[in-house]
């Protein structure tokens, strides 16, 4: 009986953390649709008109500058170092996100095929060059409506992913935000 209740637990703690992450499709319009009767507060928070979405400014920090649209916030470091230079964020919310991280690359390809193995709802490859950057990733859906990515790339010599939580790769909002990356 404690097994069932134990694996009943783990399977909605999942369920609720895959559906963090929000709508990746720039066409929705944020109200839900036949196809997707009950709209999550992430998929809600996730859907911008994309062209809409301004960069309102430009931030550095280490070997990173990035656009911040209008209305997100820009995070230095990460959750266990905020002065870690190897890490930065832009972001809408704690459910919408862009994570960027320059790794040592062996590093980075671990955490990349672990993320793809983990995240294989709905997943599919994706590749493409934003600004000055060739990336390679894949899309994947939480299975209700969210959207996510994961990709990396190697620019000026340096390993850099990253991952994103609410738009998918190909995302009007994920060109915005990608295509003002700069990696010194």
């Amino acid at each position: 009986m404690k097994k069932r209740i134990v694996t009943a637990v783990l399977a909605l703690t999942m369920c609720a953390a895959l559906t963090a992450c929000g709508d990746g499709g720039s066409s929705n319009t944020g109200a839900a649709t036949q196809a997707d009767p009950v709209a999550t507060e992430a998929q809600t928070e996730a859907q911008t008109e994309a062209q809409g979405l301004k960069i309102a400014s430009t931030e550095t920090w280490g070997d990173y500058t990035v656009g911040v649209p209008e209305g997100w916030e820009f995070r230095k470091g990460d959750t266990l170092d905020e002065n870690d230079t190897n890490y930065c964020s832009v972001k809408k919310s704690s459910f919408v996100f862009f994570d960027f991280k320059m790794e040592k690359e062996d590093v980075s390809k671990n955490q990349y095929e672990y993320n793809k193995k983990t995240y294989t709802n709905e997943q599919k490859d994706v590749s493409g060059k934003y600004g000055d950057i060739e990336w390679t990733g894949f899309d994947y859906s939480d299975g209700f409506g969210g959207y996510g990515f994961e990709a990396y790339a190697t620019a000026n010599g340096k390993p850099v992913r990253v991952s994103c939580c609410g738009y998918k790769f190909g995302s009007e909002e994920a060109k915005a935000v990608l295509e003002t990356l700069k990696i010194k």
